[in-house]
């Protein structure tokens, strides 16, 4: 089961970053790798309500800013993106999700985002073997669709944004035992109003 969701890249032009509203090509240059938040938040606003969300990304990352959904240190809130997902008419939840609440969510045709380690590399970090019960992730992704195979949970299919090109995986299936070792437990499930 597949979803029809439109998918945007990290990959932009950074020489046009005049015409795209960014201060300098450095500012652009910073949003490039820092914007797998906004970007999966309009995929999914997009992908329930076709074109309802016609702003620009500069123009969500502005939204999102001003509603102190991201800081430099820590990235994209969850409830921050709630919040900015919320202001466009959708309902949004976060929170920790099993893999069968995501095909559930799914299933009932809502969308989830959720928190990843880029790639889903599964590579720990030190504060993850040091709080060796805790998943840190840093990246988000959208589920667009999964497989199953006599009803059971094969894995998920997966628009992954990237600023390298050929990490932009979209609607690419990823097995559920490589989704397991990259996917942090938690999420943002969004849906229509």
């Amino acid at each position: 089961m597949k979803t029809n969701v439109p998918f945007y890249t990290q990959c932009w032009d950074l020489d046009a970053w005049q015409d795209s509203g960014y201060a300098s090509r450095k500012d652009a240059e910073y949003w490039q790798r820092s914007s797998c938040g906004i970007l999966c938040a309009k995929m999914v606003m997009n992908g329930l309500r076709e074109g309802s969300v016609q702003d620009t990304i500069k123009e969500l990352i502005d939204v999102g800013v001003a509603k102190e959904a991201y800081s430099d240190a820590s990235g994209w809130s969850h409830d921050g993106l709630v919040e900015l997902i919320q202001s466009f008419s959708f309902e949004a939840q976060r929170g920790s999700f099993s893999t069968e609440v995501l095909r559930e969510t799914l299933t009932s045709g809502a969308l989830p985002i959720v928190s990843i380690k880029w790639a889903f590399q599964n590579t720990k970090t030190f504060k993850e073997r040091i709080l060796f019960w805790k998943k840190y992730g840093g990246h988000l992704a959208v589920l667009v669709g999964f497989e199953e195979d006599s009803g059971r949970l094969t894995g998920f299919y997966v628009h992954h944004t990237s600023k390298i090109p050929e990490q932009n995986w979209e609607s690419r299936f990823v097995p559920l035992h490589t989704f397991l070792k990259g996917y942090t437990g938690r999420g943002i499930l969004v849906w229509q109003k």
